[in-house]
């Protein structure tokens, strides 16, 4: 049996950092509404304040940030005055007396003691001496981890179980969506579609940096190679500064057509519409293909799951757009969207829905009603994309090889999608060492 002292430290070893995305979203939205304080622990400069703020703004209500570590005691919990023979405080402005919001305590563990006790007394117990935090409003508290890599100071196991904790980690795919809404130079979101492990070493905030100045640079100053690595080594170690140097595209902007926001607003908004019509009728091929190549990337990368998981990216606007594109354009998004596992999760059909009694059932007609839309399409390639990742899981695969009612559903499935969509999941099986059994 393992002594408690075990028990702690094997625990310890067990958390993992969750990717800053739509998951850890999805708990401040529940820590929200119970009014419970929430501790992001992750390392600095990974977005932490930039994704509580998206939550409270998608929640509808206010978001106000505070350094502790800028604070002395007086600027948290107020300076005294003396009324009528007693003392009070006049607390700070930047605590809410009404209305609903996220108040976020920054610097929690780089804070003296002195702050330390009323900002955790703030956060647990909702009162800081005679004020009480109003009803509508609840605490998040960043900090960053107890490492050697930190000066900070620590919280005792007592004060942290008063939290609900979320231990956080950057991630390229939510910081890549919310590159797309933020204008991040066309050469640093290449370089991050590039690199899987982009933020091993360089938090987001420095490549969010170095956009900036890449940005804020003359074409001349571009030209000047001895410059720009002078300038990019400020933020970046030399190997990254050399892959974006060789990358190209360093004299790239933010193109003219703003990408996201038409297809985001496609189907709500009819200036989008008349727009991308507008250049259609007019023959600007141009910005018709700006405007598929950009959201063509987009559609085939990592961001796409985090934007189809908050809810911004949606097929009933993606397809209200293909409606409107030349066929060529078209297919271009279609192919584009249709092979990326990420975006699987639009779909209201999945793997279970094909590999269960599939022969003459309702997920049939629907997939029979995509193939019969050629706006639709992408539709049968999400489910193929889907059911191939779902079918090279070890377990699946292991219960495919069992079930010949599997394999009969499969069969039913390839000889309505043919071979212009089948051949990913044919290979998949081939793989697998299975035959799916054809329909007689």
């Amino acid at each position: 049996m393992r002594r408690p002292s075990e028990s702690k430290s094997a625990a310890a070893s067990e958390i993992v950092a969750m990717p800053l995305g739509p998951r850890v979203e999805a708990i401040l939205e529940v820590a929200y509404r119970a009014r419970r304080p929430v501790l992001l622990e992750g390392p600095t400069g990974i977005g932490k304040s930039e994704l509580v703020a998206a939550v409270a703004g998608r929640l509808g209500i206010a978001h106000r940030v505070v350094d502790l570590s800028l604070l002395e005691p007086p600027d948290l919990v107020g300076l005294p005055m003396h009324e009528e023979g007693r003392t009070r405080y006049a607390l700070p402005r930047f605590l809410p007396s009404d209305g609903a919001g996220i108040l976020m305590l920054e610097e929690l563990n780089r804070a003296e003691r002195y702050i330390q006790q009323p900002a955790l007394q703030l956060l647990t117990a909702r009162t800081l001496h005679e004020y009480v935090l109003p009803e509508g409003w609840s605490c998040v508290a960043a900090i960053n981890p107890e490492t050697g890599d930190y000066q900070v100071t620590p919280l005792d196991a007592a004060l942290r179980a008063r939290f609900l904790q979320v231990p956080v980690r950057a991630d390229r795919a939510a910081w890549l969506a919310w590159a797309a809404v933020h204008g991040v130079h066309p050469a640093v979101t290449a370089l991050a579609r590039a690199h899987e492990r982009i933020f091993a070493d360089v938090p987001p905030r420095a490549w969010t940096y170095a956009s900036d100045v890449l940005l804020a640079m003359r074409p001349a100053e571009l030209g000047d190679a001895g410059l720009v690595r002078d300038v990019l080594g400020g933020y970046l170690p030399s190997a990254w500064v050399e892959a974006l140097v060789a990358g190209g595209g360093l004299g790239a902007r933010p193109g003219a057509v703003d990408a996201w926001p038409t297809l985001r607003d496609y189907a709500t908004d009819p200036a989008q519409a008349e727009r991308v019509r507008g250049w259609k009728s007019r023959g600007e091929t141009d910005r018709l293909d700006e405007l598929s190549s950009r959201l063509g990337t987009l559609l085939a990368g990592p961001e796409c799951g985090v934007l189809a998981g908050r809810g911004e990216l949606t097929l009933a606007g993606l397809e209200a757009l293909l409606v409107d594109l030349p066929g060529d354009h078209r297919e271009r998004l279609q192919d584009a969207i249709g092979g990326n596992p990420t975006a699987c999760v639009l779909l209201d059909v999945g793997p279970s829905d094909v590999l269960t009694n599939y022969g003459g059932s309702v997920a049939m007609r629907r997939v029979a009603e995509w193939k019969a839309q050629p706006g639709k399409h992408h539709r049968v390639a999400l489910l193929v994309t889907a059911l191939r990742a779902h079918l090279l899981a070890p377990q699946a695969a292991a219960e495919l090889r069992r079930s010949n009612a599997q394999r009969i559903a499969i069969g039913h499935f390839l000889a309505q999608i043919g071979e212009r969509w089948g051949l990913p999941l044919v290979e998949a099986l081939q793989a697998l060492g299975v035959t799916p059994v054809r329909p007689t």
